[in-house]
Order: C-alpha cells, then sequence, then structure tokens
C-alpha cells in the first residue's frame, strides 16, 4: 500500500479507537503502550479498561460463568508494564493461515489444514488458551531428518468468508529434528496491489516462547469494525503484548465465524510419520459485540483435516475446550 495512503488510515483510525496507539515497524500495526504500575483490570472503571485498550466488560453478576472464568484465568496475575514488550513484526510474504479445501463427512466439515472447532453466528471476540509444543521430537522421530511446519491459532471469519483475522504460534521443525516457536497474527484478505504486509503471517519475533509455556490469545474486533486487536501473553513468564490492525483492503470483518485450530502441518519430502503432540485450547469462548452472548466450543462443529482421502485428525469439543488429535502423516 502507497504511504500516503497508510498514513491517511493510520491517522483515521486514531480518531475511532478509543485508546492511544503506538506505530510499531510495520505500517498499518501499532500497540499501545504500557499501563501504569497500579493498574488493576479487576477494579478499574470501563473507561479505565477502553483507555488501556482492554476491550472486554468485565463480566457482572449473573453472567456466564464460562466469561468469569474465562476473565480470572486472564487477570488473576499482575500484567506489569515492565514486561509489556513493543512488538517488533517481520512479514513472511506468501505464508498464511486460510482455509483451504473446504469439504464435508459425516462428522462434520473437512478440509486441507484446519483442524478444531468453530462456531457460526455473530462474534466480535475469540479467547483461547494453550500450551507451547515439545521443542524436539521424541527420540524415534529424532532418526528421521524433515522439515515441517505447524501452527496452533484462534481467528475471526476465515470459515465462509475470504477475510480472517488470526493469531497464534507457529512451530518449525528443521531438519536435525530441532523445533522453534513463534507467535504470529495475520489479517488475511486475498492480495491485491494495495494490500499491506500483515495480510500474511506476521512473525513478533522479539516475543519470547519456550516448550511448555502456557499462552492466552485473544483476537475482537473492535470500535465498530474500525480496528483489528490481537492481544498475546505468556502465563509462564508475564510477557505481553497488544497489537491493533487497521483493516486491510477488502476486508469485510463479518464477524460470522470463531475458531480454534491446530494446523496440519506442510511437509517436506521425507515428512512421512511426523509425530504431533495433541493441541488442547482451553478457557475457550467467543463473545458477541455487546459481551452479551458467549459461545462455546461444545456448541460448535468440528473440522478435520484430510488429504488423499485420508483423515490426519479427530477433534474433541467440550464445554470450554478443543482438543486436536493429529494421526502420523502418510508416507
Amino acid at each position: 500500500m502507497q504511504p500516503q495512503l497508510f498514513s491517511a488510515q493510520s491517522e483515521s483510525l486514531r480518531k475511532r479507537v478509543p485508546f492511544e496507539l503506538r506505530p510499531t515497524n510495520l505500517p498499518g500495526v501499532f500497540t499501545t503502550p504500557p499501563p501504569a504500575q497500579e493498574f488493576d483490570p479487576n477494579r478499574a472503571s470501563f473507561a479505565t479498561l477502553i483507555k488501556h485498550g482492554v476491550m472486554w466488560r468485565r463480566p457482572q453478576h449473573g453472567d456466564s460463568p464460562y466469561l468469569v472464568r474465562a476473565w480470572n484465568r486472564a487477570f488473576s496475575r499482575n500484567w506489569f508494564g515492565g514486561d509489556r514488550i513493543s512488538p517488533v513484526l517481520e512479514s513472511r510474504t506468501g505464508q498464511n493461515h486460510a482455509l483451504r479445501g473446504l469439504g464435508s463427512n459425516g462428522s462434520g466439515y473437512t478440509s486441507r489444514n484446519w483442524s478444531g472447532g468453530i462456531i457460526q453466528g455473530q462474534w466480535a471476540t475469540v479467547v483461547g488458551y494453550w500450551s507451547v509444543p515439545p521443542a524436539e521430537l521424541s527420540t524415534e522421530a529424532d532418526h528421521r531428518r524433515y522439515e515441517c511446519d505447524s501452527a496452533c491459532w484462534v481467528g475471526l471469519d476465515g470459515f465462509s468468508s475470504e477475510d480472517a483475522l488470526q493469531a497464534g504460534i507457529q512451530r518449525r521443525v528443521d531438519t536435525t529434528g530441532r523445533a522453534q516457536h513463534v507467535a504470529w497474527c495475520e489479517w488475511y484478505v486475498p492480495p491485491r496491489h494495495d494490500s499491506p504486509a500483515y495480510i500474511w503471517q506476521t512473525d513478533v519475533v522479539n516475543f519470547s516462547l519456550a516448550p511448555g509455556n502456557r499462552v492466552y490469545c485473544s483476537v475482537q474486533y473492535i470500535a465498530q469494525k474500525a480496528a483489528g486487536l490481537v492481544y498475546f501473553a505468556n502465563d509462564s513468564t508475564g510477557h505481553h503484548f497488544s497489537l491493533t490492525l487497521a483493516p486491510p483492503p477488502g476486508a469485510a470483518a463479518a464477524g460470522d465465524s470463531i475458531e480454534w485450530i491446530a494446523e496440519a502441518p506442510a511437509k517436506g519430502e521425507n515428512a512421512g510419520g511426523i509425530p504431533l503432540p495433541p493441541a488442547r485450547f482451553t478457557t475457550a469462548l467467543g463473545c458477541s459485540a455487546d459481551g452479551q452472548t458467549v459461545a462455546l466450543p461444545h456448541n460448535g462443529e468440528r473440522i478435520h483435516a484430510r488429504r488423499e482421502e485420508e483423515s490426519l485428525s479427530s477433534v474433541e469439543l467440550s464445554d470450554d475446550g478443543v482438543t486436536v488429535f493429529f494421526k502420523p502423516l502418510p508416507g
């Protein structure tokens, strides 16, 4: 996108978003300043929450116990301003997590890459917790040599629309069997001449992750869909960041589906038999724009990865969780 168009779009976004925005190294993506040390989301007024970019409505008496549980899970600890990182972003042009090869069978939907839970309807927020998978493969697997990528993420849209706002963790395994993990986000829309860089997977390269870390992620449409908001926190280290994205050209931001997805890996030449640990999303829920309606995974639908007529995964949906079990890829 041309710099002058980005400048105009950024200025318009600043006027519509009800909290302070600071530019990142990527045009069209912003972060927020760290809160004051005394900031307590469990006591702050709704106006103060908004000022700090917390666009959740704090649960009230009589609200869904699942909403209360998710809030308590997210804000039972102090997210100190000193632990808020200023994200450094790196776009991976051509790489995205859009749905591919949608189909259906007797147990739900199928695709070439998505496995997990989907809820259709009208939504503005999706939330999930999960664990960073092991850094290295099992002893047996280490004898194999291959490269593969796999990803776990939460997202809005992309199931029945072409655009999708997503954020998650990518696990990259090199030819020695060693894995690395990186947090990423994207607002995917089919590319055009004026598309921003973040329609592709955009890595947050200075956000540290280690095997076994518990991460929290929320993805939202905010300010009457004037922007996308991604909040990511490492519950094990206390590090966290917030990103506000200007809608890319062509984005509808319909909010007609929410997802908790573990993607089947992109496999290398010798990737037969790749063993992947189960992906378990917990404290998983979605909310309507006013926060009144809560969506839980057990009310949703399953989608399974399937290639060349062979199923690659199975999915379990519970009250507030999604678990994906992968089968070894065919050799």
